[in-house]
Order: C-alpha cells, then structure tokens, then sequence
C-alpha cells in the first residue's frame, strides 16, 4: 500500500514539476527577449500596451509585463500557426489546379494526337482507294486497247 502510494506521489512530482518547467522555460524565454525586468521590449509592444490599458510600459511592474509579453508570444505563435496552415492550404490548392491545368492539357494533347492519327488513317485510305481506283482505270484501258486490237485484228 505504501508502495503504490509512494509510486503515486512520484509520478504526481513528475507531472507536476514538467509544467513548472514549461513556465520556468516560458520566463527565461521572455527574460532572455526582453531583459531581466522585461522593461527593454520594442516599441510597437510598449505602444500597443499602453494604447490597451492607457498606462505608460515604464509604469508597471513586472507581472503586469510578464502577463502582456507571454499573452503577446502566445498570439505570436498562435498567429504562426494559422498562416502556416493557410499556406498549406494554399499551396494544396494551388497543386490541385495545377495538376487539373495538366490533366486538361494532357486530354486536349491526346485528342489532337487521336484526330492526326484518323486524319492521317483518312489519307492512307484515300490514296488506297486512288490507287485502286487508278489501277481499275489502267486495267480497263488496256482492255479497251486488245479490244481494239481484236476487233482490228478481225476485221483484217
């Protein structure tokens, strides 16, 4: 019992001081960005706090700064975040009419390339059928000519 209690409050610590961790990285975070008392952040930050809560930066103390700069890191990130997942959604649209672009121009590629090859099927039975035609005509003549020739021959 005491065992299983022990084990419980071990991994209760554990827990625990991972999240004190997060908030002591958190705090050296900011404090490594903006100075020990927080006091050297940019302008734009000291003027949006004092345009937010109509007190000047160099007027407060350092919770007040804490509070405002991980809100603002928060946002930050957060902020981040959402034009990334917009850029991804972007980009994938952007794939997406490229790949429709392509696969349009890749059908239009095939049904030019299927009508050269019945035009093309077109011609060689056409010229067959000249040729035929032509032989047909050369073979008839030159039984008009023997008949001609028989008739001459006969009448001779």
């Amino acid at each position: 019992m005491v065992k299983y209690l022990l084990n419980f409050l071990c991994i209760f610590l554990f827990l625990s001081s991972l999240s004190f961790a997060k908030e002591a990285f958190d705090e050296a975070f900011l404090q490594k960005e903006f100075g020990a008392d927080l006091s050297h952040a940019p302008f734009f930050l000291r003027f949006a706090y004092s345009k937010e809560f109509n007190k000047d930066w160099k007027k407060t103390d350092y919770l007040e700064r804490k509070a405002f700069l991980t809100e603002y890191e928060t946002n930050l990130a957060t902020d981040q975040a959402k034009e990334k997942a917009e850029a991804k959604v972007a980009a994938a649209e952007e794939k997406e009419r490229y790949l429709a672009n392509k696969e349009a121009l890749l059908k239009e590629k095939n049904r030019l390339k299927a009508r050269e090859a019945e035009e093309k099927a077109e011609k060689l039975a056409d010229e067959e059928r000249q040729k035929e035609f032509d032989q047909a005509k050369k073979e008839q003549q030159q039984e008009l000519e023997q008949m001609k020739q028989q008739a001459k021959q006969g009448n001779n």
